[in-house]
């Protein structure tokens, strides 16, 4: 049988399987119908009591108020949320206490968490009650929870914690304009951004907090409350300058600290403010703020009864190991535990099989392409029944569900990628005008026919009229083509 012609169109999209027995996350919620909920409250009421439960949220808008656990009975499921990317998960609710009834901040809140041990990821709280009185989006009412990548956005009273329990914020987005960040706890909160909005003036409102009787350099007294380290205190571009104070004391016992934050223009120069004659008992303080530039923030204008803590009191009383153990009886290190693994290295395929090595202390792996989420396995592959194009990248997940920086493997060919190789046919065979590392004649249901190692012909053999796939590696790169060979 002689072939009368080559024809080259781009590669059909990949159909991508996993062993259901491989899954990692116990459920998938997705508002389209893909996963196994719609809602994010489902799949929180099918997790078992007792254990813990990873549920991975595709993107979308959740239209919700959610809950785990109660003021009555708090949840004994470990539970971890994990949004497909930054940004694109959001759960929203519009309610505020001064609607009808008089409800209460657990009855307004978009999400409330009554649970021990929590930990989130890429997932955005919303509640768009906008500037119409207190309206929480977050409320932490367990011990040990952990966010990271998150936002919690809102108007006034955004996030509330409850007194008696820790909480850490790594590298998340709190946006507010009045007592945004209130309550009790004790929180800390590394690397974020607290952004306030127009129309408001009051960042921090704490409540009580434990008191370490460990002084500072100067003598002062340290009420473990909230501490921002690392942060960016930012502000809307219509919020006019020295309109906002760091906080102000709810309770007699409050207290906040920002060690090393840069704070903008929008700052007073009081730095705070006071609160029903609570800043008598209050602990307000600050070490190394600094201007948006990098230069040092001018404390000379600050309120009297604030001050400026010393090195040594950022160093070894404010670090997150000395807050969270200062009476408290369990251990607490978030930061171990919210510590990505290594990302996955040496992404290669295989013809129908993408493939890595094992990441250390990873737990399995999340797959996407072009950005957006495939399925997860507990193993180094994947198996597609198709050929394989586009961008195609792996992250590894740790034990509560931290997922990893990317690793990529771009498949798709384009047209300008291969403007200097050419193909032709000639005696039963395919001829590149150059070398590849590997090329291989692979059948629709992913079956290698015939495969060359450094070489630029592969022999065709006579094979029947028909559709193939042609793929190339080289340089790290996977190219696929669809060839359909005809006969005279």
């Amino acid at each position: 049988m002689k072939i009368k012609n080559l024809l080259l169109i781009l590669t059909c999209q990949l159909i991508f399987t996993i062993n259901a027995s491989s899954q990692v996350f116990k459920y998938i919620v997705a508002t389209d119908g893909s996963g196994d909920f719609t809602s994010i409250q489902s799949a929180l009421n099918a997790c078992p009591d007792g254990q813990t439960s990873m549920i991975f949220i595709k993107n979308g808008t959740y239209n919700e108020q959610v809950t785990l656990g109660t003021k009555a009975a708090a949840s004994t499921k470990k539970i971890s949320l994990i949004g497909e990317s930054y940004g694109g998960v959001l759960i929203t609710h519009s309610q505020s206490r001064a609607s009808s009834g008089s409800p209460t901040y657990e009855d307004v809140c978009t999400v409330k968490f009554y649970a021990t041990d929590l930990y989130a990821e890429n997932i955005s709280i919303q509640n768009a009650a906008g500037n119409t009185g207190m309206a929480e989006a977050l409320y932490t009412a367990g011990d040990r929870q952990i966010f990271r990548n998150c936002k919690v956005l809102g108007y006034q009273d955004t996030y509330r914690s409850k007194k008696g329990t820790r909480g850490y914020f790594k590298n998340c987005w709190i946006e507010g304009a009045v007592d945004f960040i209130y309550a009790g706890g004790t929180l800390f909160l590394d690397d974020c951004t607290i952004n306030c909005v127009n129309g408001g003036g009051h960042i921090v409102a704490p409540e009580d907090s434990y008191t370490t009787k460990a002084s500072t350099v100067s003598g002062k007294t340290l009420n473990l409350g909230f501490v921002f380290r690392r942060c960016n205190i930012t502000a809307n571009s219509d919020v006019a300058t020295a309109s906002y104070d760091l906080g102000r004391p709810w309770n007699i016992n409050s207290g906040a600290y920002y060690l090393n934050c840069t704070l903008g223009k929008h700052i007073k120069p009081a730095g705070w403010a006071t609160m029903s004659g609570n800043e008598t008992t209050a602990s307000f303080a600050e070490y190394n703020s600094m201007n948006p530039d990098g230069t040092p923030a001018s404390v000379s204008g600050r309120i009297s009864w604030s001050f400026q803590l010393q090195q040594y009191d950022a160093d070894s009383l404010l670090n997150p190991q000395k807050v969270y153990s200062t009476t408290y009886t369990t251990t607490f290190d978030p930061i171990t535990k919210s510590t990505p693994t290594a990302k996955p290295e040496n992404l290669s395929i295989n013809g129908s099989t993408i493939s890595w090595s094992a990441v250390s202390g990873a737990i399995g792996y999340v797959v996407y392409k072009d950005g957006k989420y495939l399925g997860s396995v507990t193993g180094v592959s994947s198996v597609d029944n198709s050929g394989i194009t586009g961008s195609y990248s792996v992250r590894a997940l740790n034990s509560i569900g931290v997922l990893s920086e990317v690793a990529t493997l771009a498949t798709a060919l384009s047209d300008v990628e291969m403007g200097n190789v050419g193909i032709t046919i000639n005696h039963q065979a395919i001829t590149l005008s150059q070398r590849v590392e590997k090329m291989q004649l692979v059948t629709t249901t992913g079956n290698i026919i015939a495969q060359k190692i450094n070489e630029s012909i592969l022999t065709l053999n006579n094979l029947s009229q028909g559709i193939y796939l042609l793929r190339m590696y080289d340089k790290g790169m996977t190219y696929t083509k669809k060839i359909i060979l005809g006969t005279e």
